[in-house]
């Protein structure tokens, strides 16, 4: 028996369509008979499926342009502009960075730890260019989560291990890379050591535990134990192969 798709599963619901300017040309068709038609064939079936469903879609490109570029259909293009929202660039609403970062700060830190931003990282945070949008806003909230050994994140002064990226040609106060790592400096003990190496390591590989622990020559045991007992942040992005 063929497994429900996601439009099926969505059925008297929404479905986001998540960076829709990236779906080959070869696809649109498809979508937009579904958004015409609401209906779909399943693959390798030869009856075809009714649905109802409200569409939500995204993307960070300006789709007009790709429309006269031809890398996106104009009819799926008009099918798709109903109601649309423009949401300007982080780099575009400063105003809106504390609100964020502290959502991010809740989000991120162990149940009980009471982290708390100090007006120093705040004025960091706003006064960076944001290349990554929101989401490096996330994640320099998560790194920082992670590094921090104490209440208050950035009342050391070190911005080195805040986490912020820089786009390669990106200059500026704004714009800071750190230049080592912040695992190896003075006055940090193993313990921290080794609770930034697995934070760092879970990063590189995307969360995936497994190879984590392959490349930190442990074994997956362990590094669950070690999420668990430095408290780093049971993302839902770990996953465990």
């Amino acid at each position: 028996m063929a497994k429900p798709g996601r439009f099926e599963l969505a059925h008297r619901g929404t479905l986001l369509l998540d960076e829709v300017g990236e779906m080959p040309l070869g696809l649109q068709p498809k979508l937009l008979r579904v958004l015409q038609e609401r209906e779909f064939d399943r693959l390798g079936d030869t009856r075809s499926v009714h649905v109802d469903v409200r569409v939500i879609s995204t993307t960070n490109c300006t789709l007009s342009e790709m429309v006269r570029a031809g890398k996106f259909r104009a009819d799926l293009f008009y099918r798709l502009n109903v109601i649309p929202l423009s949401l300007p660039p982080l780099r575009e609403r400063r105003e809106d960075v504390r609100e964020l970062a502290e959502h991010f700060l809740r989000l991120y830190q162990p149940q009980g730890k009471g982290l708390r931003l100090t007006p120093e990282f705040i004025e960091r945070l706003e006064v960076h260019s944001w290349p990554g949008n929101v989401r490096e806003l996330a994640n320099c909230l998560r790194r920082a989560v992670a590094l921090a050994t104490g209440p208050e994140i950035g009342s050391d002064g070190d911005s080195d291990g805040w986490g912020f990226e820089r786009l390669p040609g990106e200059s500026g106060p704004g714009s800071m890379q750190p230049e080592r790592d912040d695992c190896l400096r003075a006055g940090v003990s193993l313990g921290d050591m080794e609770r930034r190496l697995v934070e760092m390591t879970l990063e590189a590989t995307g969360g995936n535990r497994s190879r984590a622990a392959t490349l930190l020559g442990v074994s997956l045991r362990t590094v669950r134990n070690k999420v668990r007992s430095y408290g780093l942040p049971s993302w839902s992005s770990y996953v465990h192969d």
